[in-house]
């Protein structure tokens, strides 16, 4: 059992072991107010998510929304759970501007929040490397479990993009000698707990850039 216990706890850290570094393309242009209204849309509509189930696309979503209300933003929705609103406001097509205006002025959601994935790699979960080919300084394996994801806050009036950031995630996993003077390498890290955590850093880093300042 405590060994069980160990290797539960060392999981957990290793987990939380993803590095994130975000790129701003275009820094917020916006005071981001928590009353503003900010519309979730849905990952399965973006086509680069695909890699992932239906189950984590779900759980990213309601990470999103979980972030977003634990800052203060209250007025956050995923976009496809306002059918009935969006319907009776006759509003079908995103890309049409009047359609789009009546977010704003009649269901009170100043803005949309949209995300991409681009490229992931997964490396190895496991590899080896005896005692010969660690002192030769052999190239170590590829465990690196990465992903980048792209966040952008969308302003409904205009339909332009106020703020554009990417946030590139990257877990390589850890070494351990044994008892033959060899390295085990390990990386327990996902695609999918890659995101979450992109996701998380993303989300923070919109609301601080966002935040509007005080005279």
């Amino acid at each position: 059992m405590k060994k069980l216990i160990i290797l539960l706890l060392s999981l957990l850290f290793l987990a939380s072991c993803t590095n994130s570094k975000i790129y701003t393309t275009r820094s917020c242009t916006v005071c981001l107010n928590p009353e503003d209204g900010i519309l979730l849309l849905p990952l399965a509509w973006e086509p680069s998510f695909r890699q992932l189930s239906v189950a984590q696309k779900n759980q990213l979503e309601r990470q999103i929304l979980s972030d977003l209300k634990a800052k203060g933003y209250d007025r956050i929705e995923l976009y496809d759970q306002l059918d009935y609103e969006l319907l009776k406001a006759g509003i079908q097509d995103l890309n049409d501007p009047f359609q789009r205006a009546k977010i704003q002025f009649e269901l009170g959601y100043s803005y949309l929040l949209g995300l991409s994935l681009g490229s992931t790699r997964e490396g190895e979960g496991w590899s080896y490397q005896t005692e010969q080919e660690a002192f030769a300084l052999d190239p170590v394996p590829d465990m690196e479990v990465s992903a980048i994801l792209r966040i952008a806050l969308i302003e409904v009036s205009s339909g332009e993009i106020v703020s554009d950031n990417t946030v590139v995630s990257k877990n390589s996993g850890f070494s351990k000698p044994d008892k033959d003077g060899g390295l085990d390498y390990w990386n327990f890290a996902t695609i999918s707990g890659v995101i979450q955590k992109g996701v998380a850093k993303g989300v923070d880093f919109l609301t601080k850039q966002c935040a509007c300042s005080v005279n």
